[in-house]
């Protein structure tokens, strides 16, 4: 997962100055499939792509309770708010990391999930004037 330690900081992606194109699919891409292995695994914890306003990194991906995402659609965890996804109301503290979730990551690194994504690049020419 070459973003993950970027989605977990504000100071990610050179402090939100150079965030590349394929950043916010594989945000999605990392917050759906994690949540399904967290599901299955019973975890205690859920993620959420989170945007984050104002200056620094704009993508963020943080945890949740799992008991605060319970009836939340799996989508609007991993939409983040700008794209209409959800967010918890009031005052939240991320909740530590347990023994599923952390198994979840290191299973996720041999996952290739970021093949999932595929970006395209091109340059238009300049119109003659």
């Amino acid at each position: 997962m070459k973003y993950w330690e970027d989605f977990q900081t504000k100071w990610g992606f050179s402090d939100g100055d150079s965030v590349p194109p394929d950043a916010l699919l594989l945000r999605q891409v990392y917050v759906r499939e994690l949540n399904s292995l967290l599901r299955k695994r019973k975890s205690a914890v859920r993620l959420l792509a989170f945007d984050r306003p104002g200056m620094h990194n704009p993508l963020l991906i943080v945890r949740v309770s799992a008991d605060t995402a319970s009836g939340v659609p799996e989508r609007k965890l991993y939409l983040g708010q700008l794209n209409g996804g959800w967010e918890p109301k009031g005052e939240w503290q991320e909740p530590e990391p347990d023994a599923a979730y952390e198994s979840v990551l290191e299973e996720a690194e041999g996952m290739e999930l970021d093949a999932m994504v595929e970006t395209t690049v091109s340059l238009r020419r300049r119109r003659a004037a």
